[in-house]
């Protein structure tokens, strides 16, 4: 799925600074899990259990598939009695209406024509859709605030159809609900992320014509088959909340994997959507970005340049308090934030007895940046520390 800042280039490195601190831990520790995959890679590497937590409800949805789980998942026929119970539920509302198909593909290098198409469908979705879904005794949250926008009227109408019809049994829901979770990611007509999406000008159209034509159910497909065959040595456990919550729970000699926010924009406004598919909660939206409220949009003083410092300082001390062993990666340039690594390392040398440093390279997302007229690119070089505190 894509996710700013994704540490799958190197979860190799960060394995193996965990594996060398890991030696007494009683459970090893994902206290920022975002998109899930280091979290992932620890449960299936180690005979420790892995509790794995985030502020935000996808993120630790998302963990869960593999850290919750101690055997693959073989029998893969609930995928489409899944999908058959959303589309006879879609099928409700969609039999008898006339809903504005989405611009075909054959549509993606016009302009006129797929232009009134999106706007049919806007209008549809917000003056005649609104009123019969919010009748209708479901919830339809995806549909609602976002139908004609990140999604087409099909796409929407699906997604919210396979987030109320959900497996029951549990190895299987935590897998789906991770597989749409997936799939919802990669089929939002959006730059990256969902901050914000594609527009209606001559450059952003072909863009969202393309993502509206994407299959819902052929993403979650193909996320189910990646995901089901993975599994935690030890089943772990998942939390939603702060990195405090986390290492509340945790013993001294367990290992923190902290891979803090670098932005000064609060992750929350790139990731709502996702967020409200797996919340499944009605939402009021506002601006291009289609956002809820900020008091429902969940927010770290990481983000917040005026208290990361504090925050930063927080976070060692706790850990040291706890005796608690850190890896903290992070990259080594000022970020909008106003942290570094070297800012990390410096610190941590206040709290524990030794502080090593990795250097490694990769790349990260720029939020959607496209490198054109010289802009960011939208996926930078950038070089990490990996910074272990024991």
């Amino acid at each position: 799925m894509k996710y700013m800042g994704h540490k799958g280039r190197i979860v190799p490195a960060i394995t193996k600074q965990v594996e060398r601190m890991a030696g007494d831990a009683h459970a090893l520790c994902d206290a920022f899990c975002g998109s899930g995959v280091v979290a992932w890679n620890l449960a299936e590497q180690f005979e420790i259990p892995v509790l794995a937590g985030d502020l935000q409800s996808f993120a630790a949805a998302r963990a869960a598939a593999v850290v919750t789980r101690s055997a693959p998942l073989n029998d893969l026929a609930f995928v489409e009695r899944w999908i058959s119970r959303a589309a006879a539920l879609a099928l409700e509302i969609e039999q008898d209406l006339r809903i504005p198909p989405a611009p075909g593909l054959e549509m993606r290098y016009k302009f006129i024509a797929p232009r009134k198409a999106v706007n049919r469908t806007r209008t549809y979705a917000a003056r005649t859709l609104a009123k019969l879904l919010t009748r209708n005794g479901h919830r339809w949250p995806i549909t609602l605030a976002y139908a004609g926008y990140y999604y087409s009227l099909e796409q929407a109408l699906t997604l919210d159809s396979l987030r109320a019809t959900l497996p029951r049994n549990r190895a299987e829901r935590t897998v789906a609900i991770s597989a749409l979770i997936g799939a919802a990611s990669r089929c939002s007509a959006s730059p990256g992320h969902t901050a914000q999406p594609f527009g209606i000008g001559k450059k952003s159209l072909p863009h969202l014509v393309e993502a509206w034509n994407r299959s819902v159910p052929e993403y979650v497909r193909e996320e189910v088959r990646a995901i089901a065959p993975r599994h935690a040595r030890v089943e772990g456990e998942i939390m939603v909340g702060s990195w405090e919550r986390l290492i509340d729970c945790l013993s001294p000699g367990d290992v923190v994997f902290c891979d803090p926010p670098y932005s000064d924009v609060q992750y929350s406004r790139f990731y709502h959507v996702l967020e409200t598919l797996t919340r499944s909660e009605v939402i009021s939206v506002s601006g291009s970005g289609r956002n809820p409220p900020f008091e429902q949009r969940p927010e770290s003083d990481f983000s917040r340049k005026s208290k990361s410092m504090e925050e930063l300082e927080k976070l060692l001390r706790e850990a040291a308090d706890r005796g608690l062993k850190l890896v903290i990666t992070f990259p080594v340039s000022q970020q909008s934030n106003g942290l570094s690594a070297h800012m990390f390392a410096s610190r941590a040398k206040r709290y524990f007895t030794n502080v090593d440093n990795d250097e490694v390279r990769s790349t990260f997302s720029s939020l959607g940046g496209n490198g054109s007229n010289g802009q960011r690119p939208a996926r930078e070089e950038t070089v990490e520390h990996i910074i272990c505190c024991y």
